[in-house]
């Protein structure tokens, strides 16, 4: 097929990526690319089970679980129109100038479009609804979701939030200040250090950063400083999404000259002990919790939302977890982007000052010693560049910030490392 076909062909009865049953809305988004056929497939079958026969739901539940297949667990039907024209859904360029492409289908309007859904026996409207009977689609601040992928946002956003409106945890004050002079010894504002003295003292640290800011080093050190404390040696999990980080980040650990060569790094599935024939259920979970008192999760940004709400049920409540990546690197393969999503939320309105953390980082925290609103939230962003020059740093911050006049203006204005050439 062309690239500059906008739309299927239904000529072709047997084309594998034509739901031929469909009719009405459901048929025309098929033809034009938007919806796959298993799509269409899933929203017919909801239909059918839930005595559903509105054209628009249906298209509301099949642009849902598309959703789901590129990586969203939620659908604003205000604003998807907007978000599907241009889209190459199934491989076919959307040409949103053509009739039959995404841009000049029967898009509902938006208000009805959300009073239908809201009425339908497929959604479930109350957020306060516990896991049990319910419908299979949630219809909650106008966003939709398949019931499965709300309950699990509820379940991370409910861990982590205990997590960070919780008491700071009890520890020895002076021999963790002992640790982080021995570790840190500079004078001048860390980060790092803030995030060791963050992990000592929270059940939870979310640690971020681009390439090169030194987030493993950091993870060695905090591990280090966590050994360095009174009381029994803390059991220490580390973990990534895949065998290859899980991998890096040990050899990092062990060859950090901290004495943690025997920390290993297994991964996240191999952690919580996965069941044979599932891919969602594991041996861990909230009745069998991980015995680890630390559990250090690598490459974050690649966690999808099934297998993150899995983890915060299986750690213990008493483990400290630390959420290590970047948020611009590494997307999750699967539904959700957990740690751009944990990073951008505001704090609960329950977190109250961190006398602690300032008594201890107090540098680290700002002339006036007091948190941002992303330390409050238990998040600690590193920005210093390590690996690289600073003028790679800052290119490479223009480009994810989509600003094609400050990339110009870094390249023409030369350095070590950036250069800009002129061709014909």
């Amino acid at each position: 097929m062309s690239s500059h076909t906008a739309s299927l062909t239904p000529d072709d009865p047997y084309d594998p990526r034509l739901a031929t049953r469909a009719s009405g809305l459901l048929r025309g988004f098929n033809q034009a690319g938007v919806l796959s056929a298993a799509d269409v497939h899933v929203a017919r079958r909801l239909g059918r089970l839930g005595g559903e026969a509105d054209e628009r739901v249906l298209l509301a539940a099949a642009l849902t679980v598309r959703g789901v297949r590129l990586g969203s667990v939620c659908l604003d039907l205000t604003a998807v129109r907007d978000a599907v024209a241009g889209d190459e859904a199934l491989g076919v360029p959307v040409d949103t100038s053509a009739p039959a492409a995404a841009d000049g289908l029967a898009w509902p309007e938006p208000a009805t479009w959300l009073h239908a859904c809201s009425m339908s026996p497929l959604v479930d409207t109350d957020p306060a609804q516990a896991v049990g009977e319910a419908p299979p689609m949630r219809l909650v601040d106008g966003l939709l979701y398949l019931d499965r992928y709300w309950q699990q946002e509820q379940v991370v956003r409910a861990e982590l939030d205990t997590r960070t409106t919780g008491a700071d945890l009890s520890v020895d004050t002076d021999a963790v200040r002992a640790a982080l002079t021995g570790l840190f010894p500079g004078a001048a504002p860390d980060r790092q250090r803030l995030a060791a003295a963050m992990t000592a003292l929270r059940p939870l640290t979310v640690l971020v950063g681009g390439p090169g800011t030194g987030k493993t080093t950091t993870v060695a050190r905090l591990l280090a400083l966590l050994r360095r404390l009174p009381g029994d040696e803390p059991r220490i999990a580390l973990a990534a999404p895949t065998g290859k980080a899980a991998a890096r980040l040990q050899g990092t650990v062990q060859q950090s000259g901290l004495g943690l060569e025997d920390v290993q790094a297994q991964t996240i599935h191999r952690l919580l002990g996965r069941q044979p024939g599932s891919r969602s259920r594991f041996r861990h979970h909230r009745d069998n919790r991980l015995p680890y008192d630390v559990v250090v999760v690598d490459e974050t940004s690649m966690v999808s939302l099934t297998l993150m709400s899995r983890l915060c049920e299986a750690v213990r409540p008493d483990a400290r977890l630390v959420l290590v990546g970047d948020p611009d690197q590494l997307a999750s393969v699967e539904a959700g982007a957990v740690l751009g999503d944990v990073v951008e939320r505001p704090p609960p309105p329950l977190v109250g000052p961190r006398r602690q953390l300032g008594q201890l980082a107090a540098a680290d925290l700002g002339p006036d010693g007091s948190t941002s609103h992303e330390v409050a939230a238990c998040v600690v962003r590193l920005s210093v560049t390590h690996r690289f020059g600073a003028e790679i740093a800052e290119l490479a911050a223009a480009i994810r910030g989509n600003d094609p006049d400050g990339v110009l203006e870094l390249l023409r204005a030369g350095g070590p490392a950036v250069s800009f050439v002129d061709t014909d």
